[in-house]
């Protein structure tokens, strides 16, 4: 039994040699396959390992022409300009200059911006008497300014104001045409007349300069609403004064230390200003 055993070990190890050699020479003699290809979750295609050359997939945004995004962006960048652009511009029209409007147009137009911001278009409109209304055409002055349109109803309202414009726009005139009217309504109304030496209305300026300039604008005013006035002020004789301040007066134009002068020395009483301005 031993001998069969051995015999039996021996026959098993050379028929296992002979099928190890013969798988060994079958497997070398069969075609090798490539190994299945591995598909891991999560992919939805395969890996491809070929060399050959393969066409690339493209999608529909990567095939569309430069030229028409080219044309979407010079569409925008126009209307964006469009919009930047006036109203006018924008819609094709041509600016107008405003040299080549008709006279017409634009009194038609500053007329309705005056309408606008409230202000008049004549002097009749602001309040003024007929007497007062012919020295200002004698003057030839037709539309008032925005200063004369502001303080003029305001005065004849008997209001006390404080008025600023600058030079040349009819400052004098904004106080001076009320005043007045206000005194010879006084006359008409009351019965008052006018005193030596008892102004009713006196204008203050810093410099003889200016007394000179308002004095002039009452004057001429004065030739058709009648009343009477004077100019007093530093650098001139003093004995012309007194004797202009001695007669019947209703306005008095100076400088401030003139007028106190005068008042000291009794020349002129204060008692009956009802009028005072104080001009810069």
């Amino acid at each position: 039994m031993a001998c069969g055993g051995a015999t039996v070990k021996a026959l098993l190890s050379s028929s296992s040699s002979s099928l190890f050699f013969s798988r060994t020479l079958f497997s070398y003699n069969k075609p090798r396959c490539p190994p299945p290809l591995r598909v891991l979750p999560g992919f939805t295609r395969a890996l491809c390992l070929s060399t050959a050359p393969t066409a690339i997939a493209t999608t529909d945004e990567d095939q569309a022409p430069k030229p028409l995004r080219h044309s979407l962006l010079l569409e925008r960048l126009r209307l964006r300009h469009l919009r930047d652009q006036p109203k006018g511009i924008a819609q094709g029209r041509a600016p107008t200059s405003p040299s080549l409007s008709r006279p017409a147009d634009v009194a038609v137009k500053k007329e309705s911006k005056e309408k606008k911001r409230g202000l008049a278009s004549s002097f009749e409109e602001l309040g003024l008497c007929d007497e007062v209304m012919g020295a200002v055409k004698e003057m030839e002055i037709s539309v008032p300014t925005e200063i004369q349109c502001i303080a003029v109803p305001a005065v004849l309202e008997g209001k006390s104001v404080v008025l600023g414009s600058h030079t040349g726009s009819g400052k004098t005139l904004a106080y001076m045409l009320p005043i007045v009217q206000l005194m010879r309504q006084d006359e008409a109304l009351s019965g008052v007349l006018m005193k030596p030496r008892r102004p009713r209305a006196v204008v203050l300026c810093p410099t003889r300069e200016l007394c000179e300039q308002v004095f002039r604008v009452a004057k001429s005013i004065s030739h058709h609403a009648r009343f009477r006035s004077t100019m007093i002020s530093g650098g001139g004789r003093l004995r012309p004064q007194e004797d202009s301040l001695s007669e019947p007066i209703d306005m008095v134009v100076g400088t401030p230390g003139r007028i106190l002068q005068h008042i000291n020395d009794g020349n002129m009483v204060y008692g009956d200003i009802k009028f005072l301005v104080g001009s810069t």
